[in-house]
């Protein structure tokens, strides 16, 4: 897979969590609840709700729509990890696009609550996890792979934006995405997502592809490179 440079420019405002289990800036003025839909699969139409507060920063219906396009097939038969998870929707993006079963975490109480509510309205209580828990430190744990278990991984890396540039959050992000690199079972892909100012080259070594919409950028990679992502040139930007 090759990569493509990204644009420079100014960072704008905004992030997913002011932090994972740490003090961080005061959140912005309440806003009201609004509902994501779910765009694929067989739960496409149903919704997801997003609490409004401005630590939680959902990805872009239009990229998460590309993003599991890219996808396609690979999700069927994984386990999901969502493992900076705001609302939850990429992980039930995931299950209803063929997932046996998804790991959510997320350290904002009230976030994670309302991801909760989510999954018993959606009624996905056997094939959903939520951990209230920073993923920095519950990432060695969760990214094991479990003796005779082959099921390949879908992980999905979506921090605050600024977590790519600053200095104590960076290597953490840089040492989940190589320890999945070298865990992962076969057949598993990674899915990191940042903005234009990070400078995807100095992820971790690997065959990445790098997709760009407007602001976002999107970094797949299929850990060892066991079979191939084959991404169509017809998505590419």
């Amino acid at each position: 897979m090759k990569s493509k440079s990204k644009t420079g420019g100014k960072a704008k405002p905004g992030g997913k969590k002011t932090a994972t289990g740490k003090p961080g800036a005061k959140p912005g003025p309440k806003t009201k609840p609004t509902k994501l839909r779910i765009i694929g699969g067989d739960m496409g139409g149903r919704t997801v709700v997003y609490h409004g507060e401005e630590f939680t920063r959902p990805m872009r219906d239009s990229v998460r729509e590309n993003l599991f396009n890219i996808l396609g097939r690979g999700v069927r038969g994984t386990i999901a990890f969502d493992l900076f998870a705001g609302t939850g929707v990429l992980a039930f993006e995931a299950i209803s696009r063929g997932a046996i079963r998804a790991v959510a975490v997320e350290p904002m109480r009230r976030a994670a609550d309302q991801i909760r509510k989510t999954v018993d309205s959606l009624d996905l209580a056997s094939k959903f996890t939520l951990l209230t828990a920073d993923a920095f430190t519950v990432a060695d744990r969760l990214l094991a792979v479990s003796d005779g278990d082959d099921t390949p991984w879908v992980v999905f890396l979506s921090p605050p934006y600024r977590f790519w540039t600053d200095p104590e959050y960076y290597p953490k992000l840089c040492t989940i995405i190589t320890r999945v690199q070298r865990h992962a079972p076969p057949g598993s892909i990674l899915v990191a997502e940042t903005d234009y100012t990070f400078d995807t080259d100095n992820l971790p070594p690997g065959d990445w592809d790098i997709r760009a919409y407007g602001i976002t950028r999107l970094a797949f990679i299929e850990p060892g490179n066991h079979c191939g992502l084959n991404l169509p040139d017809s998505l590419a930007l």
